[in-house]
Order: C-alpha cells, then sequence, then structure tokens
C-alpha cells in the first residue's frame, strides 16, 4: 500500500497543476468580451446612422495621395476627407464648437496644413490619407483688437498672416511652416488706405479708396520684398463713380477680383487687367481653374426662369468653353458657390473637370462639366431645429375594409355586397401575388403603407436654414425635400393637424416660423408623405407670432383648426370656419429674455375668437431682476396617463397629481449672495397657479429638462462642487384623490396644492440632451435617454432618478421597490443604446411611441444623425428574433397527432369493453 501511495502521489500533484491551468485559461478567456451591449448580428437591423460635416467653408482637390479625395473644412469646426466617386466621408475630425475651434486656413498640396483658433490660433499638419495629426504648434497674436480681420495662406513653404489695421497699415508676418519659427521681424506696410471693403486676392491686398467721383483702385502685393503699390483711377476700368469689391470663390489660381459685380479684373505683372470674359448673372460664383496649360474662368448662377447655370471662358481670349456648359432647369440649386475645381485631360485629350458646388441650402454637389452631378450631401441635416413623426396611411385593400365598418347606414343587402366586393379585392390581391415572378418586386403608387406593428413612420426634420426634408425611419433615406429661403427657424415649431389614419383624407402638417426679413408670421402646410404643399400653403402674415397652438377639435374633414396669438393680442384661426369650435381654450406667452408669463383665455363671442388677459406671473420675482428663462417644458398632447397611482408597500395607493396643463420653468439670474441662482417653477397654464417651486444656490441651469407623467427632471452645473448635477421631482395628490373617480381633470377647480417629492443626483459626465421614452398607451417603464459628451446616448431607468429612494429602505418600501439612495447616478457601458457608433455633437433627442406597446422609437440629431428603438420593459409583446417556428410547429403537430391516436384508441377500448 505504502508502494502505491508513492507511485500515485506525483501523477496526482500533476494532474492538480493542470486543472489549475486549465482554470487560468478559462479566467482568461471569460474575460475577452467580442460583444457589447447587443448581439453582433444585431448591428444596424434596427438602427441606422448618419454622419455629416456641415456647410462647406473651405475645400480642396487632393490629387497627391493615391486614393483621390476632397479635403474640406466646415462651419461647424469639422475637417473631413470624402471619397471623390462616392461623396462618402474618409475621414474627419471634429474640433472645440466654440471660436477655438474655427479653421481659418486649408491647405492641401503635399502637406495638409490647417490653421484653427482665435489667437492662440494652432497650426496643424495632417497626414491627408489617414488624417492623423502628425505636429502641431501655436501663435498668439500681439494685436488682439483687430484678430478677426486675420488672413492666412501658405506660400513658398512658408505660412503668411496678414493682419491689416483699417485706416493705418498692413502687419505681415511668416513663419515656418514645420516649426513656427518667425522668418524675420513682423512687415508694418503703411497704407492709409485700407478699409473694410478691401478684398484679398492671394498675394494683393485691393482696396477702393478716396471720395465719390475720384475714387482710386489701390492694390499692393503684401510678401514683397520691394513694396510697391498698384494705383489706378477707378473710372479707368468701370464707368461709375463708385466700386465695390469682391473676391473670387474656389482658390483662384490668378490674383483677381470682381469690380461692382460686373468686371472681372486680373492682377498681372503688376498691372490691373479687365478680362474680356463677361459675368452672367451679377451674384455669379466666379473662380479661375487651371484648363490643363491655360486658364479659364468657371462661372455658376442661378435665376427662377432658366434655373442652374454653368459656364466657362477662356481668360484670355474670353471665348466660350463648350464642354464646360449647363443650362438646366431641371437642375435645383439655390444660389450656387463654386468650393474647388479639378480639370484634367482624358486618354482622348479632352477636358474633364470636376466642379464642387455649395449651395445656399447647404447641400454639397460634384458636378461634371456638362452639370452632370455625380453625388450629392444635405449638409442641412447637421443643423435639425425641429422633429416631427408621422404615421403612414393604411394600404388600398386596409382602406376599403375600413371604410365599410364606417358605413352604419343602409340595408343589410348592401352591407352584404359590399362585404363580397371586398372579399374579391382581396382574391384579385392574392391571384396577381401568386402570379408575379419571383424576384420581382411590386409595382405600387403608395408604397409608403403602414406596417402592422406602426414602425414605419415619416420623419419630418426643419433645418437650420429653412430646409424641410421627409425621411424613411426604417432605411435614413430622403423621400422629399422642401427649400423656403424665407423662413427664419428660430423658434420654429411643428403641429400634425391631421394623421394619415382618416382616409380618404390625407395627412397635414404645418410648420410655423418667422419670416428671415420681416420677422413676422411664416406658415408652411403641407402633406408630410408626399412632402406638397396643402392647405394654407405658404403664407406670409402681417404681424408678429407670439404664441400658436391647434385645437382639440377636429372639424368635418378631421382637421384640428391652427390658432395664432400675435403680438397685438389678436387670435387668427385657420380655416377661419372652425372658429365656433375654439372652447375653453388657455395660452401663455413667455418672454425669455425677462422671465415674465401671462396666460390667455380664448373665447368665441359669435364673430372672432377673443383672447383674455387671465394672470400673469414674473418668474424672476420683480420688475428689476435680471433672471432668464432658460428651458419650457411642457407635457406632450398626445401623451397618455396608464396609472392614476401607485401601490405602495402597504397596500395603499400614493395617488399622482395629473395635470394636462402643468409647465416647467427653468430660470437663471445673478443673485448677491450666491452669485448665480437656478429656479425651476412648475405653473399650472389655465390658472397660473404655482404648484411647486425649487432653488438651487451657486448653480447655473443648462437647457435639458423632461416633463412626463407626474415626473420632472432637469439638469444644472453646480458651481460649488464643480459638478453637473440632476434634479428631479415628483407631484402627488396623496392617499386620497381630490376629483371623483374617473372625471376630467379641471385647474380651475383644484383648491389643494400637490404634494412634492424632491431629490437630486450627481451625473458623472456631462449631457448635452435628454428626453424620455414614449409609448402608445403608457404601460411601460420611463426612461430618460440622456446625450453625452462622449458620443454616448445612455438610457437611464427612472427607477434610479426617483426621488423617493430612501437613504435606508424600509420592509414596505423593498417590497415596493425602491432603490437605495446613492448620490451618483450609474451610467453602465450596457446601457449606452448606440454601442460603439460615436455621435458627435448630439443637441436634441426625439422619441415617438409606435405600434408595439414596448417599443419607443428614437431619432437623435447633431452633426450626426442616429436612429433606433428601445425597449424599456423589454420586448413583452414581440417574440424572440431567434424564436424557432419549426419547433413549434413540429411539436404542435406532434400533439394534435396524439390526441387524435389517442381519442381512436381510447373508442376502440370502450367498443371492446362494451362487448364483453
Amino acid at each position: 500500500m505504502g508502494m502505491l501511495s508513492i507511485y500515485l502521489k506525483p501523477n496526482f500533484l500533476g494532474l492538480l497543476k493542470f486543472l489549475n491551468s486549465v482554470n487560468w485559461c478559462i479566467v482568461l478567456f471569460s474575460l475577452i468580451n467580442l460583444s457589447e451591449c447587443i448581439y453582433e448580428d444585431q448591428i444596424g437591423k434596427f438602427d441606422w446612422r448618419q454622419t455629416y460635416v456641415g456647410r462647406v467653408k473651405f475645400a480642396q482637390f487632393d490629387t497627391v495621395s493615391t486614393a483621390k479625395k476632397i479635403i474640406v473644412a466646415t462651419e461647424e469646426n469639422v475637417l473631413a476627407a470624402l471619397n471623390l466617386k462616392t461623396g462618402q466621408v474618409m475621414w474627419r475630425h471634429v474640433f472645440e464648437s466654440a471660436s477655438t475651434g474655427n479653421i481659418q486656413l486649408l491647405h492641401v498640396s503635399e502637406k495638409l496644413v490647417t490653421v484653427s483658433g482665435s489667437n492662440p490660433y494652432l497650426v496643424r499638419r495632417w497626414e491627408p490619407a489617414t488624417g492623423v495629426l502628425l505636429w502641431e504648434w501655436s501663435l498668439t497674436l500681439q494685436n488682439e483688437e483687430y484678430a478677426e480681420f486675420s488672413e492666412w495662406w501658405v506660400q513658398n513653404g512658408l505660412l503668411v498672416h496678414m493682419l491689416p489695421i483699417f485706416g493705418s497699415h498692413i502687419e505681415v508676418s511668416m513663419y515656418n511652416l514645420m516649426t513656427g519659427q518667425n522668418r524675420g521681424s513682423t512687415s508694418k506696410l503703411p497704407a492709409i488706405w485700407i478699409n473694410e471693403g478691401c478684398a484679398l486676392s492671394v498675394p494683393y491686398y485691393t482696396c477702393i479708396s478716396g471720395e465719390a467721383g475720384s475714387q482710386q483702385i489701390l492694390s499692393v502685393d503684401v510678401t514683397s520684398n520691394s513694396v510697391q503699390i498698384i494705383n489706378k483711377p477707378l473710372s479707368d476700368l468701370v464707368q461709375t463713380h463708385e466700386g465695390i469689391l469682391r473676391s473670387l470663390d474656389g482658390n483662384s489660381i490668378i490674383p483677381a477680383f470682381i469690380l461692382n459685380e460686373k468686371k472681372l479684373v486680373i492682377i498681372k505683372n503688376n498691372q490691373f487687367e479687365v478680362t474680356k470674359v463677361a459675368l452672367g448673372d451679377t451674384l455669379a460664383s466666379v473662380t479661375i481653374a487651371d484648363g490643363t496649360g491655360e486658364p479659364m474662368v468657371i462661372q455658376t448662377w442661378s435665376d427662377s426662369s432658366k434655373g442652374f447655370h454653368l459656364k466657362a471662358h477662356s481668360i484670355a481670349t474670353g471665348n466660350d468653353i463648350p464642354e464646360i456648359h449647363c443650362t438646366e432647369n431641371i437642375v435645383n440649386i439655390p444660389d450656387p458657390e463654386i468650393s474647388g475645381t479639378m480639370c484634367t485631360k482624358s486618354a482622348k485629350d479632352q477636358l474633364v473637370c470636376r466642379i464642387l458646388v455649395t449651395a445656399a441650402d447647404d447641400s454639397l454637389q460634384l458636378m461634371q462639366q456638362e452639370g452632370k452631378i455625380l453625388w450629392s450631401r444635405e449638409e442641412a441635416l447637421a443643423n435639425v431645429v425641429a422633429v416631427e413623426f408621422v404615421d403612414l396611411p393604411v394600404s388600398d385593400l386596409d382602406a376599403a375594409i375600413e371604410s365599410e365598418f364606417d358605413q352604419k347606414e343602409g340595408s343589410i343587402w348592401a352591407a352584404f355586397s359590399r362585404r363580397l366586393h371586398t372579399q374579391y379585392q382581396q382574391l384579385q390581391a392574392l391571384i396577381q401575388s401568386l402570379q408575379r415572378p419571383e424576384g420581382t418586386k411590386e409595382e405600387d403608387t403608395s408604397p409608403l403603407v403602414r406596417d402592422y406593428f406602426n414602425l414605419h413612420k415619416i420623419i419630418v426634420l426643419v433645418t437650420d436654414v429653412g430646409k424641410i426634408f421627409g425621411m424613411d425611419n426604417l432605411s435614413g433615406a430622403i423621400l422629399w425635400k422642401l427649400y423656403e429661403p424665407n423662413l427664419d427657424t428660430e423658434g420654429v415649431v411643428m403641429f400634425t393637424r391631421r394623421s394619415a389614419r382618416h382616409p380618404p383624407h390625407d395627412a397635414y402638417l404645418t410648420i410655423v416660423g418667422k419670416h428671415e426679413e420681416t420677422s413676422n408670421g411664416l406658415i408652411i402646410s403641407l402633406n408630410p408623405v408626399r412632402g406638397t404643399l396643402v392647405g394654407e400653403r405658404i403664407l406670409h402674415l402681417d404681424v408678429q407670432v407670439m404664441q400658436c397652438t391647434i385645437l382639440h377639435q377636429t372639424d368635418n374633414e378631421k382637421l384640428h383648426a391652427l390658432l395664432l396669438l400675435d403680438k397685438y393680442e389678436n387670435v387668427q384661426v385657420f380655416p377661419q370656419f372652425s372658429a365656433p369650435l375654439v372652447e375653453n381654450m388657455f395660452l401663455y406667452v413667455a418672454e425669455k429674455n425677462t422671465a415674465k408669463v401671462q396666460g390667455y383665455a380664448l373665447t368665441y363671442d359669435g364673430k372672432e375668437v377673443i383672447a383674455q388677459k387671465t394672470w400673469s406671473i414674473n418668474l424672476g420675482g420683480d420688475s428689476n431682476s435680471r433672471h432668464r428663462i432658460v428651458k419650457v417644458v411642457a407635457k406632450s398632447p398626445s401623451e397618455r396617463v396608464h396609472s392614476h397611482g401607485k401601490v405602495l408597500g402597504d397596500r395603499s395607493v400614493l395617488y399622482k397629481y395629473i395635470n394636462p396643463n402643468l409647465v416647467l420653468f427653468v430660470t437663471e439670474g445673478p443673485d448677491p449672495i450666491h452669485k448665480d441662482v437656478v429656479v425651476a417653477t412648475c405653473v399650472d397654464a389655465v390658472s397660473g397657479v404655482v404648484a411647486a417651486a425649487q432653488a438651487h444656490r451657486r448653480a447655473r441651469a443648462l437647457p435639458l429638462a423632461v416633463h412626463t407623467d407626474n415626473s420632472l427632471a432637469y439638469v444644472y452645473y453646480n458651481d460649488k462642487h464643480r459638478r453637473t448635477e440632476i434634479a428631479t421631482m415628483e407631484l402627488y395628490e396623496g392617499k386620497q384623490r381630490w376629483l371623483a373617480a374617473g372625471a376630467a381633470f379641471s385647474s380651475l377647480a383644484s383648491e389643494r396644492a400637490p404634494g412634492v417629492e424632491r431629490q437630486a443626483y450627481i451625473l458623472p459626465a456631462a449631457p448635452t440632451a435628454a428626453a424620455s421614452t414614449d409609448t402608445e398607451r403608457s404601460l411601460t417603464d420611463k426612461h430618460v435617454l440622456l446625450a453625452l459628451s462622449t458620443g454616448a446616448i445612455v438610457e437611464m431607468p427612472w427607477l434610479y432618478l426617483e426621488p423617493r429612494r430612501p437613504v435606508t429602505p424600509s420592509p414596505e418600501q423593498r417590497e415596493e421597490g425602491l432603490v437605495p439612495y446613492a448620490p451618483e447616478l450609474p451610467l453602465p457601458s450596457e446601457a449606452v443604446i448606440n454601442y460603439n457608433r460615436t455621435l458627435h455633437r448630439i443637441n436634441s433627442i426625439y422619441t415617438a411611441p409606435s405600434g408595439l406597446e414596448s417599443t419607443s422609437l428614437v431619432l437623435a440629431t447633431g452633426l450626426d444623425l442616429f436612429y433606433t428603438r428601445v425597449a424599456p420593459s423589454k420586448t413583452f409583446d414581440l417574440l424572440k428574433d431567434d424564436f424557432d417556428y419549426y419547433l413549434i410547429t413540429v411539436v404542435l403537430a406532434a400533439l394534435i397527432l396524439a390526441s387524435y391516436s389517442t381519442k381512436y384508441f381510447a373508442s376502440r377500448k370502450m367498443l371492446k369493453l362494451a362487448w364483453k
């Protein structure tokens, strides 16, 4: 026995060592996470992201790298490379959103150099192929007063900075592009003739000086060692007494400028030379490009009669170049501007040009010489200001079925005949679908129809430049677009005045904004499915609009009337025949700069609708306070309240304060003791009663707030502790209801103040947008979506934000499900709904319900667009994607077979027993 243990002991120890190494391998492989938040096969299945760069400010073609691309710098402080063939973003760098990220210069040759900032400036060099930062150095100007008039360019490997001091001199500095070393002291060129109307055509700085009738045009090469001023009377160039200068667009290869919107003047051999090229329009965008050895003038413009124009002329002879000519009324490019050009010779010695054009609606097109658009980018979507989700109409067959049940009049035989006709239509549709060859698509005049779960919708987006888009929410494809240049989108609102659920009437959507020139009201009514103007179409009002809303009742055509309150306290109703329907309507008007809120009651006196002022509140305390309103949040009119009470752990019910007229105002103002103070005030918009209020000392308000059900949340920055906090409030009636069960809430009948639960939490991140999930019947849990500055969107359950969270929960509170209070909110990576798709500069989050009660639709806007679905209470009403239909079919068939077999054998047995 002893000998046996001696032989087994080494083997047993070796086995233990082997098992220990296996355990370590298991632990090592468990740390490798191949997927995060969602399954890998679900990436892009229910979500999509579209990346944008914004309106192009500078653009140059990169012909040095292997992969041809266009390097662009935009007004959104973005540096990016676009694929020359497709226009897709190859790489992108997003700088600071403030003036510190403003791009002042873009230079593309063998080196890609940018100058960004606003004193101090940052000079950076990038790798054109990959966008990798190679080096950078900073530069600070001594003369900060005129720094905004700085001009930058690269010449002979040197970075040139020019600073004009109007009426005095020009300061010119040259720096080594690699090291930033100043090549000598700053040169000060005396030039008392310069003014703000001068134009730079590198390296010449040209101005018009003198009194009207004897004006001189002067120009100087600011980089030349020997200063020589080119001087010529203005009357020698144009027959006019006054002159206006305009620089060329699109990186002109020859120093030139446009004089009085008529003449193209080039600077050659230190002399002014008027070209023979005639400008096609006073607002034409002009550039001088290299026509592979011969300079040529390319110009483009657009007018209302003939549409888009593109022409090119030889700068030497002024003759038209037929290869580059386009006059199309179909091409719609408003106010085109040439951002860059590239011309080459083909194998057949033909001129081939690529022209990058930026339009007034922020669209970006790459065109060939005949005017053919190779690709287009809608960069206006980088500045979305309003979003509305619109339901799609039902199919023609479903509409016929619904209309059949709506027709209640008539005899039973008429109903029977309608039923036969509907069944015949269904049979025809079935036969046609069976006869259609496999692989062919169904040709339908209206393919945009509602699906069974109402997950397919139209997203209407209004952008900052006044361009309106209709987008498919499932694919992100743009279905239609409409540009209104006179629309000022500051404070723009959208109303769905009629949904597509009322066939044969189409959907009806109205956009209310301001006119760009007069600041009066501007109304745009359109069909959100087709993008066509309807009803009021485009209506320019004669007065300014203070507040607008829609009537809760509908007319005979299922249309909600539009109510407008102007600055003279007059009410306008569209359409006017809906004025008698105005009853028990209330409006409020908030002045953001003074924090003054006024309430109005709208009544119909038999002739017109009258607005009567009923209450007024100064949220700043008095008229001398400098408080301002940072954010105003009201409940969504379509939001439903599922449960009016909350069951507590002791089986009692805590009833919610459900006030559909409650509005949250977040104000900010100076305080003599605590520097700044943030006040959140809940006001009843009907009676003007303050339901709740809360103040935060030494804090700064952020324009982020959420208002849903009886819950409110808003975000502020705590100056004392240098952190971002989120405060929440919940309003309750108590354990006894004020009104009878089932009665409608009335703001004028409530005589008691609600009970308020308050709490504040620390956010370990910097939020940029906030919204709450929205479902059709509000059966699911409420989650708050927070967009962070890191580019992530976090889904935060209201369970963590609830103000009733106790520090030490009692047994009843544990049974109720309250989480113990913790000052800092958790932000787990599993709660990021956009997983690894980083979103830049998210400024708003919009949510909408779907036909599935578990699912809420989410759209995040900013520099990128991101769409997805969220399920706050999981998908309890939907089968999983990996549900085994074949297995359940086999099991069901086996059960049916077993039941009939058992029934047969049981009957045989009973028959044999009966014969015994």
